[in-house]
């Protein structure tokens, strides 16, 4: 398939790539900590969010015209509220001018989103799984495929990248079977699908502009893998079908992948904990849960005013912007005087005293269940989109995991991709399997 092309110039999308991230970066060096967070320069933006957080419910990040929250009573009136959505009133994306060749496959509205959930639904057009038993069912099948592979290289290779060979194939390949993509146009489908791995980090953060073009086209791409798997199926002859499938697919693909990376990580940093889900790959829902809580593979949801609306006492005006951070909603606040101050490179080089990260709960896979649950499922904040199928494959994954790999073990740092602010999203997580203690020889010294 030959590239789809590009009604922008792409010169001139450039230069407003550009224009963005020098204002960007401008209000970084005039210490916006909004501004610091977009740059995602930090390999951890958690000081610059508690920063955002001293400033009250509502921060206002004046050089960027945008309000920022912190708060998790500001962040769940923000979202349910239907005086905010996902476009301005006249059916815009905020940002677009400033942010081109972000990708559109996740522009809509509460109205356009409904009529995606019908269509993406448990046993609905898109979703013929009837339940999330079925899909976790077909997710493990599928994870243990891919893990026997997996095996084979840690076998040859002694490590690999657990990302691109585990995390983000898995949910491309739920996504193909659920969607009905058929085994021909399955490389097209998978190279597609991550192609659009910047767009969620493409609607606040300008890419760069060979990244954001390849975008473009690899939406384009996946549009038409799309068309024609649903050509001539009943789910085919709703008009909304395509967008609702790509959406789904876009929504769902790389939060899944960065979820089960961010889990790996978790528990591979807490060695009894990874050792609790080795013992029982049932907790791998509870480690899911946890890692919503502590590392969500979302972490920065705009929404715009589709009318003059008060949040926290100041005035938001129709057109406005209000991002909600995430990870920090989930955080609990720094009390008074606790803590201790930690530092961070300022951009002229000299070193700036960052407020500390606010305390949260050990990761811990038996913690009881709490109401209200972790902020930032995908589909809390996308209009209940592709949250359920997140979770039940991340789940499917961890459990696969830990029952096929007991040893699994970091094989060197994570590196995570620049300029993404929105998923932290990992560029590569090297992980390799140390021998097992009943694979030692009984003579061995144990420690």
């Amino acid at each position: 398939m030959s590239p789809a092309p590009i009604t922008e110039d792409p010169a001139a999308a450039g230069r407003r790539l550009q224009l963005t991230r020098a204002a960007q970066w401008f209000a970084g060096t005039q210490d916006d900590p909004y501004a610091l967070v977009l740059r995602a320069e930090a390999t951890d933006p958690a000081p610059y969010e508690e920063r955002i957080r001293a400033h009250g419910p509502l921060f206002r990040s004046d050089l960027l015209d945008t309000w920022v929250t912190a708060s998790r009573a500001v962040a769940d009136e923000v979202i349910a509220s239907p005086a905010f959505d996902g476009l301005t009133a006249d059916g815009r994306r905020p940002g677009a001018r400033e942010l081109p060749l972000s990708g559109t496959a996740l522009d809509a509205d509460r109205a356009t989103c409904a009529r995606y959930e019908a269509l993406t639904a448990w046993g609905g057009p898109l979703l013929p799984a009837p339940h999330e038993r079925a899909l976790r069912e077909s997710a493990e099948r599928r994870a243990h495929v891919l893990l026997d592979g997996l095996e084979a290289a840690l076998a040859a290779d002694g490590t690999v990248d657990l990302v691109d060979a585990y995390a983000r194939r898995l949910p491309a390949l739920v996504l193909r079977e659920q969607l009905g993509v058929p085994e021909e146009a399955a490389t097209a489908f998978e190279d597609a699908l991550a192609g659009c791995r910047r767009t969620l980090d493409g609607a606040l953060c300008p890419q760069l502009l060979p990244d954001a073009v390849a975008g473009v086209r690899a939406e384009a791409a996946l549009t038409a893998v799309l068309a024609s798997a649903l050509r001539g199926t009943p789910a085919g002859r709703t008009p909304d079908a395509v967008a609702a499938a790509r959406a789904l697919a876009v929504a769902a693909a790389e939060p899944t992948a960065t979820l089960v990376g961010n889990a790996v990580q978790q528990l591979l940093a807490r060695p009894a904990q990874w050792a609790e889900l080795v013992r029982d790959p049932r907790l791998a829902a509870a480690a899911v849960t946890e890692t919503l809580r502590v590392a969500p593979p979302v972490r920065l949801e705009r929404r715009v005013a589709r009318e003059d609306t008060d949040v926290a006492g100041q005035r938001v005006p129709a057109g406005g912007s209000v991002v909600v951070l995430v990870a920090a909603v989930n955080r609990a606040p720094v009390s008074a005087g606790s803590g201790t101050s930690t530092t961070a490179p300022h951009a002229g080089g000299r070193p700036r005293t960052c407020a500390p990260s606010a305390p949260s709960a050990p990761f811990d896979l038996t913690r009881p269940v709490a109401a209200p649950g972790p902020f930032g499922l995908p589909g809390d904040l996308h209009f209940r989109l592709g949250g359920p199928l997140v979770r039940t494959v991340a789940e499917a994954a961890l459990g696969a995991l830990a029952a096929r790999l007991p040893g699994l073990r970091a094989a060197g740092p994570a590196v995570r991709r620049r300029r993404s602010p929105v998923l932290h999203g990992h560029a590569r997580l090297p992980v390799a399997v140390s021998r097992t203690a009943r694979d030692l020889p009984a003579t061995a010294p144990r420690n």
